[in-house]
């Protein structure tokens, strides 16, 4: 019996680890590279101190809000608390993008994409203030068609990561050119972050949900294993 349960206990483990692994297409998804690996509309400034991100339509890569803007919340990335993020002030302009990648910025991944597969993109967003929140459009351009796939306004609430998560079924798309716009044009407010952006096969990873419940049912067998080890 004690060899069953040991033997379960390493199944439960290598699943678990291999639900959550994932090979991400995506470069610096978690901007641990710094501002690199992606393309943008907007322009980079150092976060040499609180004043460096006022303009609107820049963005630098920080590990809180508050270091490049004295009046953005003070919070970490979505990861660790302690890593990177993309830090952004709105553009008061239509159209710029924020953030983009695929065989333009030499992603080779995204430009050999299988055809007729789902993919799916996750990504973090958080407000760095309070007020008029951003309103972020996420799109794909494949090498055959062009898709928005979604729309997603960020908390009132500073600091509070909440992920976008969408499927996307590639088609006779064999590239992928993936964008993301704020679709907010206010100059008061609309400061956001990004962070663990990942593109990758939906066969790869599960999607939340799903990870929960291969999670939950090996706690259930490792929590009977503990009780009649106690026993």
């Amino acid at each position: 019996m004690r060899q069953r349960f040991r033997i379960i206990s390493l199944l439960c483990g290598g699943l678990t680890l291999a639900s959550v692994a994932s090979a991400n297409l995506i470069t610096n998804g978690d901007f641990s590279s710094g501002a690199s690996g992606f393309a943008s509309g907007y322009s980079y400034v150092a976060p040499v101190n609180q004043g460096a991100c006022y303009p609107e339509t820049t963005y630098s890569i920080v590990t809180s809000p508050n270091i490049c803007h004295n009046l953005w919340a003070n919070f970490g990335d979505h990861t660790t608390g302690t890593g990177n993020m993309m830090i952004v002030n709105g553009a008061t302009v239509a159209n710029d993008i924020v953030w983009a990648e695929g065989p333009n910025t030499g992603n080779a991944g995204l430009s050999s994409l299988q055809q007729n597969t789902n993919y799916y993109l996750s990504v973090w967003v958080a407000s760095a203030y309070p007020t008029s929140p951003a309103d972020l459009q996420f799109g794909v351009q494949g090498n055959v068609s062009n898709q928005v796939l979604g729309t997603f306004i960020a908390s009132t609430t500073t600091g509070l990561w909440q992920q976008f998560y969408v499927t996307w079924n590639s088609g006779s798309n064999t590239s992928a050119e993936l964008t993301i716009m704020d679709l907010n044009t206010a100059a008061s407010g609309n400061d956001f972050a990004l962070d663990d952006v990942s593109f990758d096969r939906v066969s790869s990873v599960p999607e939340p949900s799903s990870l929960i419940v291969v999670v939950g049912a090996c706690l259930l067998l490792l929590s009977a294993r503990r009780r009649w080890s106690s026993q």
